[in-house]
Order: structure tokens, then C-alpha cells, then sequence
């Protein structure tokens, strides 16, 4: 049973039936489960509409799992937060599934069916967001990707080759792959957000081999190297804005530290949450697992919170 544990809390497995499985009804009561065919096969998600809708199209905010997880659990890992915040302020979000529980992120990892078989999610992820777009009323104009871990490194390639139709991206303890297998060459400049913590022990802060027991799963890029990549890529200003969050949990071990670059034209352009001391873990959601396998979880701030702030300053 040890054993077990320590799989599902390093591969991020977070509704498996190993680990504490969730329905959709469990994870959402106003949500939506959906299907879509693409390159043969059959995909899922789900769909959270608020609860009362504005006129005209509506912010899409696409919610990536990590690997081994689900569209269900990462529900539960934000703690519907992200739900909270579209009824609030009237956006649509998407919770999409990748095949095998992982997505194929650009990394070199032979390991899961998602890379080894080089599934096109791309590709579906740009269906996905042309059908919201053409039947649930979503703005083409304001559609934002973010994710944790495996959904992360994704969100950060749907920045690199769908830069047409994401306007910006959020990524929770990923980082640019070392040897991509795929090209960045974005269209036009996709505000990028980092929110990396420094003790991760799973995708290392300062780059390097991605490890699950003890295997590598691809490299990654340092964080710092991350954002150095993204500032050149969208031409951000050299100016940096640094704060401090006031420590208003000390019992979660970390403390976070906000790194922003503004565009020329004076909006968000690219940006760093390093969470010092924190953990494979999504600030403000569920402590999954110990925090002797995963690194703590910071209770300063919701990541949630902070992501939506950040996409909803890009007009």
C-alpha cells in the first residue's frame, strides 16, 4: 500500500481509483460532461458555464490536468475555485482530458501513451476551442490556457504553436522543455505566467531531468531561463516590478515572491510567482499528498486568483 501511495502522489494521479477517485457530479454540480472524436479518438471534457451569463461572447479559460490526473480531479485540486470566480465574473470554463491521463507536451518522454504515440493535442485543443467558440458563445478574442505540471508544460506549448487563438497562458510548476520536439514559433507575442515553486521536487526550479520514481520524463529548462525565453519572444520591456506577499500563513513552510514585465503597450507581458520553498503543488488548492513526497502547498495566495487577475488584464 505504501508503495501505491507514493505512486499516485508523484505522478499526480489525483482521482484514480489507487489514489481517491471523483465523478463529475462529485466534482461539479452545474458542470457539463462532453465528447469529441478526434484523430480517431474518442476525447472528453467538461464544461462549467457561470452561473449568470453576460450578454455577448464570453472570457474561455482552458483548466489542464496534470499527468496521470483528470478533468475531474483537477476540479478538485483548484477546489472549484476556478468555477467560483466564472460566476462571479462571467467566463466559461473548459476542462479538457488527455489520452491515457497525459498530455503530449513536446517533451521527450517515450514513457506515456500521449508522447509515445505523439498524440495530436494540439490539434484538439484547437477543435475544442473552435467549437466552444462557434456554439457556447466564447470570445475567439479572449481564450486563456493554464495547467499544472504535465498541463502546464501543454499550456506552454499551445503558447508556442496555437498563439492564433490563446491570448495568454498560465503554467504551475512547468517549465519550457530542454529539447522540445516540436518548434516554438508563436504568431504573435502570448503573455506567459510562471508559478514555479523553488523546493519542487518533481520538475526541478533550476532546471534539468523531470523525475517520477526515479525515471527521467524529459528535461526541463530553469525557471529563470523560462522567463528570460518568453521576455524575447514577445519583445516584453526590460522593466521589472517585484513584490513581496505578506506571509499570512507561516504553518505552509513557503513564501511568494511576484516578478512582472509589462509590453510596450503597458500591459502584463510576462510574469513569475517563485514560491519560495514550495512544492509540486498548486498554491491554494489541495495538499494531495504529504508533503514529504510533494513539498508543501502555499496558503498566501490562490493561484486561481492570481491566473484569472492576470488573464483578465489582457484586452
Amino acid at each position: 500500500m505504501e508503495q501505491v501511495m507514493r505512486f499516485c502522489a508523484i505522478v499526480l494521479v489525483l482521482t484514480s481509483p489507487l489514489c481517491g477517485g471523483g465523478s463529475v457530479r462529485d466534482a461539479c454540480t452545474r458542470c457539463e460532461l462532453g465528447t469529441m472524436t478526434h484523430g480517431g479518438i474518442e476525447r472528453s471534457y467538461i464544461i462549467h458555464e457561470p452561473a449568470r451569463r453576460p450578454a455577448g461572447p464570453v472570457p474561455l479559460v482552458l483548466v489542464m490536468h496534470g499527468g496521470g490526473g483528470n478533468a475531474a480531479g483537477m476540479i478538485r485540486l483548484t477546489r472549484g475555485r476556478f468555477n467560483e470566480l466564472a460566476d462571479r465574473d462571467g467566463f466559461i470554463v473548459l476542462y479538457p482530458e488527455g489520452v491515457g491521463k497525459h498530455w503530449n507536451d513536446s517533451r521527450a518522454d517515450p514513457i506515456d501513451r500521449a508522447h509515445r504515440e505523439n498524440i495530436d493535442d494540439v490539434g484538439f485543443l484547437s477543435r475544442l476551442i473552435d467549437e466552444m467558440v462557434k456554439n457556447r458563445g466564447s470570445d475567439p478574442g479572449r481564450v486563456f490556457a493554464t495547467g499544472i505540471s504535465n498541463g502546464g508544460f501543454m499550456s506552454l506549448r499551445l503558447a508556442c504553436e496555437l498563439s492564433g487563438k490563446i491570448r495568454g497562458i498560465a503554467a504551475v510548476t512547468a517549465s519550457m522543455p530542454a529539447n522540445p520536439r516540436s518548434e516554438c514559433s508563436p504568431e504573435r507575442p502570448v503573455p506567459v505566467l510562471i508559478i514555479n515553486g523553488t523546493a519542487d521536487p518533481l520538475v526541478p526550479y533550476d532546471g534539468g531531468p523531470v523525475r517520477v520514481l526515479g525515471m527521467e520524463r524529459g528535461r526541463a529548462l530553469s525557471t529563470a531561463d523560462t522567463v528570460r525565453f518568453w521576455l524575447k519572444r514577445n519583445g516584453c520591456g526590460d522593466k521589472e516590478v517585484t513584490a513581496r506577499f505578506p506571509d499570512t500563513n507561516p504553518g505552509d513552510e513557503s513564501t511568494v515572491v511576484k516578478h512582472m514585465y509589462q509590453s510596450s503597450g503597458g500591459g502584463p507581458c510576462v510574469g513569475l510567482y517563485s514560491v519560495e520553498g514550495g512544492g509540486h503543488t498548486w498554491p491554494g488548492g489541495w495538499q494531495y499528498l504529504g508533503k514529504r513526497i510533494i513539498g508543501p502547498t502555499n496558503r498566501d495566495i490562490n493561484a486561481c486568483d492570481e491566473i484569472w487577475d492576470f488573464f483578465r488584464q489582457l484586452r
